[in-house]
């Protein structure tokens, strides 16, 4: 079961790839990487049950 935590990890490992690659000068690769990951994101959230990591609610005393 894949979680917004999990799925935000793998997003920041992406971007860190992308990062790499762009400061070795494989700017087009980056992007690409960039891509797949947005897609492969896109993808997960639509065919899978992604479920909050932690209730949805107010936590400030003075809104409840």
């Amino acid at each position: 079961m894949t979680t917004y935590r999990n799925l935000y990890h793998g997003m920041v490992r992406s971007m860190s790839e992308a990062i790499d690659l762009y400061d070795e000068g494989k700017g087009i690769l980056a992007r690409e990487v960039l891509k797949k990951a947005l897609l492969d994101a896109e993808e997960q959230i639509i065919a899978q049950d992604i479920i909050p990591d932690e209730p949805i609610n107010s936590t400030d005393p003075a809104k409840d």
